[in-house]
Order: C-alpha cells, then sequence, then structure tokens
C-alpha cells in the first residue's frame, strides 16, 4: 500500500468513504502527483533539447497539464467533502479539467515520443491520470 493510500486511509473521514470510492480516489491522487511530477521533468527536458521550437506544443501542454493534475491532487488531497453530493461543484468540474488536459498533452507528447524518450513517458503518464479522472469521475456522478 502507497503512502498516499495509507494518509487517506488513515484520515478521519476515510470511515465515511465507501472502500471502492477511497481506492479510485487515491489511485486518481497518485496519478495525478506521479502526471504532475512526470510533466514538470518532461517540460525541462523539451527546454534542454536543440529543437525546442519544435516541441512547444509539447512543452505547453506539459506545463498546463502538471498545473492542473497539482491543483486536482491538491483538491483530493483534502477529505472534507467525503461524501459525492458534497464539494461536487468544485471536484467534478476540476476532475473532467484533469482529464482534458492530460488526455490533450498526451496527444502532443504522443506526436514526438518516437524521437524523445521524456515525451513518451509524459504520455505514458497522462494515460494513467486520464483513466484515474474517469474512474473517480464515474463513481462521483
Amino acid at each position: 500500500m502507497s503512502t498516499i493510500r495509507r494518509a487517506l486511509t488513515a484520515h478521519p473521514a476515510a470511515p465515511e468513504l465507501p472502500r471502492q470510492e477511497r481506492s479510485a480516489e487515491s489511485e486518481c491522487l497518485e496519478a495525478c502527483v506521479e502526471t504532475a511530477q512526470v510533466c514538470l521533468i518532461a517540460a525541462d527536458a523539451c527546454v534542454e533539447e536543440d529543437a525546442v521550437a519544435e516541441l512547444r506544443e509539447c512543452l505547453r501542454a506539459e506545463q498546463d497539464c502538471a498545473s492542473i493534475c497539482t491543483a486536482t491532487a491538491q483538491v483530493l488531497a483534502r477529505r472534507g467533502f467525503p461524501e459525492p453530493g458534497n464539494g461536487r461543484a468544485v471536484l467534478v468540474p476540476l476532475l473532467e479539467s484533469c482529464r482534458a488536459a492530460a488526455r490533450d498533452c498526451r496527444e502532443a507528447c504522443l506526436r514526438r515520443a518516437e524521437v524523445y524518450e521524456h515525451c513518451a513517458l509524459a504520455a505514458e503518464a497522462c494515460a494513467r491520470c486520464v483513466q484515474a479522472c474517469t474512474e473517480l469521475l464515474a463513481r462521483r456522478s
């Protein structure tokens, strides 16, 4: 069990959440954190490439994705609204935005993935994030 999952389980609000939702929430949180970090690293790598102008689309998508994933992870880490109806006005649109940013970033990075490994790694992380956001959204609907 990851430290993030253990921390969420130890939270006083944890017993109020159904076990399946806790799992979806922790997986989404972990995916958002990982994606944010991988995208930051990939964006930095894009800046260092000789062909930085060719990577502008990737670089911007990675930066946007990292910012949105970070915000989403921060909200997910706050357990103040564990019930599906509470906090819905904030969390659902944020998860939808995170999924959209990760999807866009994945597409931008895939166009360069054969040449740049950092783009391929960002695309992989983004794919996991899209899946995790989709699964949590399905539970929150």
